[in-house]
């Protein structure tokens, strides 16, 4: 017997307030529709599931049986859907985005803490490693977001989609101090110098290594540091030459002078996330807070 879940609901609100206009108020219908449900419901079922008496409605000896069996299921139903409104109206919900440091306080920082104070109850984690393996995951649906420089490569993800939102752009810096020093000028007056560049095998370090061959110029790296952070106290405690993202550097240009800006053209810097039909909706809310930070439409 395939019985209409809402006549259960209805049996429930009326056995709770003994009352066919009490129930009717609470649900914001009509007595009417009270009554037509419960002649409904017990027409399905062969028999009376209330009889009345002068303040209302009592339970038969059958509806109390009835009752016993369903009044959880209708109670598990009921907090499953409130539990599901609040994900939808993002009362809960979680974010997982993965990226490095730097990408994600020069790129998302910003719509993100807009987020925050939009939405206090989301919880969101942010995790660091290598690009391929935070896209893989991703992919796995164990990431929601990935900020990253887009590249080829992503495409063998069918479930993956990327977002475009500024060029990426990076500098060789150093200290003011260490410039005086080792005379230091030009690009071509930094290659047998102390050179702190991105470890080898990252997506970053590839970029670099792949502009600097298309100006014939090739650099050795004396450190090899993944973090942008430790990349710039390096460079701030007058260790050598560095790199990283001009955004990052603008916070210390009083201690620091940029040797060269380096544009990498065609490659832009962005996030990777599952294609739209795949997305929470705190996720999605993110995504749209932060094409509104960079002017676009949703």
């Amino acid at each position: 017997m395939n019985t209409d879940l809402e006549l259960y609901r209805v049996f429930c609100e009326v056995v709770k307030y003994k009352n066919f206009s009490k129930a009717a108020k609470n649900m914001y219908v009509s007595q009417s529709a009270i009554t037509q449900s419960i002649q409904k419901l017990e027409k399905l079922l062969g028999g009376k599931v209330f009889y009345r008496n002068k303040n209302g409605v009592e339970l038969t000896e059958e509806g109390k049986n009835l009752y016993e069996y369903v009044k959880d299921s209708i109670e598990t139903m009921s907090n499953a859907e409130n539990l599901f409104s609040q994900y939808n109206n993002l009362e809960r919900g979680t974010i997982r985005i993965g990226g490095s440091n730097s990408l994600i306080l020069s790129l998302i920082y910003n719509p993100l803490i807009n987020f925050m104070k939009k939405y206090p109850k989301v919880n969101i984690s942010i995790s660091n490693g290598k690009t391929e393996e935070m896209v893989k995951k991703l992919a796995n649906g164990d990431l929601d977001i990935v900020v990253l420089n887009l590249k080829d490569g992503l495409s063998r993800y069918s479930n993956v989609e990327t977002i475009g939102l500024k060029q990426a752009r990076y500098c060789f810096f150093a200290s003011k101090k260490y410039l005086k020093e080792h005379k230091i000028k030009t690009i071509d007056d930094i290659q047998n110098d102390i050179l702190i560049l991105p470890k080898s095998g990252t997506a970053k370090r590839k970029m670099i290594d792949d502009y600097l061959l298309s100006k014939n110029i090739k650099l050795e790296a004396h450190y090899e540091v993944t973090s942008s952070t430790i990349i710039k106290q390096l460079v701030l405690d007058e260790i050598g030459i560095g790199i990283a993202n001009t955004s990052d550097v603008e916070e210390i240009n009083d201690k620091v002078d940029v040797i060269k800006e380096v544009t990498l053209e065609g490659t832009k810097e962005g996030i990777a996330t599952l294609k739209k039909n795949m997305i929470n909706k705190a996720t999605l809310e993110l995504i749209n807070e932060i094409k509104k930070y960079y002017g676009e439409e949703f």
